[in-house]
């Protein structure tokens, strides 16, 4: 080899390795603009797991508590709904939040989808089923389903947080509901399903479209084995999931 050729093979290799590094930083940082541009266009839901720490929410005839039930679900539906949204828990944990507190988590982080999850629960252990209930003003005191479902919903007296924040989302809310039911009933979890508007105080303060959920009724011995059992919630998750789907794409 020449040695007038040498040198200008290393300043060619230099200048093409230096070229190669620009083009591998330029698409990583292309690649990383685009990731963080589709981050911040997901839409975030809030999934708000019903009781914790000392309220356990209604119990069944062998011992499983509705504390419990909710927060499974909500850890599933969270990881069915992560590829695609931002998903954020009022509770990650055994512990008790006032019901302000979780719909205030929603608006504070500007949800786009606010879902509240309970059992049912009742005295006679024959009642079944799964109902989704959305926010309709009427008169009358403001309702809770944060209290033990086996007992009739207590009035609260106390002014509700962020009155009529919520009015203007009741039409799209029963439109979520009637999404999530149709696909939750594909998995054929459930002999009876329904569809419900309340006054819970849960739904009225919250400032996007928010449905509240009773999964079957933990105090009924089949269905709180069916509550108990991973594969059933996971179709439930997954029911939702594509509910939520359905949503969104209507809403385009």
């Amino acid at each position: 080899m020449s040695v007038f050729y040498k040198p200008y093979m290393i300043k060619y290799n230099l200048v093409v390795m230096f070229f190669t590094v620009m083009l591998v930083c330029f698409m990583a940082t292309a690649a990383d603009t685009k990731n963080l541009l589709f981050e911040k266009q997901k839409k975030t839901i809030v999934l708000d797991p019903g009781h914790g720490g000392y309220d356990k929410g209604a119990q069944g005839p062998d011992g499983t508590f509705e504390k419990n039930v909710t927060l499974n679900l909500a850890r599933m539906i969270a990881k069915e709904l992560a590829n695609n949204y931002r998903v954020v828990l009022t509770r990650t944990d055994d512990y008790w939040l006032d019901i302000p507190a979780r719909t205030a988590s929603a608006n504070h982080v500007g949800a786009d989808l606010f879902i509240s999850i309970h059992t049912g629960g009742s005295f006679l252990h024959q009642a079944s089923g799964i109902t989704l209930y959305y926010f309709k003003e009427f008169a009358g005191p403001t309702m809770t389903p944060d209290a033990y479902p086996s007992q009739p919903f207590k009035s609260i007296n106390n002014q509700v947080p962020w009155p009529n924040i919520h009015n203007r989302h009741q039409k799209s809310s029963k439109v979520l509901a009637q999404l999530m039911l149709n696909r939750i009933n594909e998995q054929r979890i459930f002999t009876k399903s329904d569809i419900q508007d309340a006054q819970f105080m849960i739904l009225e303060g919250a400032d996007m479209p928010a449905v509240c959920l009773e999964i079957g009724y933990i105090t009924n011995p089949a269905e709180e084995k069916s509550l108990s059992d991973i594969i059933v919630l996971s179709n439930i998750a997954k029911g939702i999931r594509n509910g939520i789907d359905d949503f969104f794409e209507k809403d385009r």
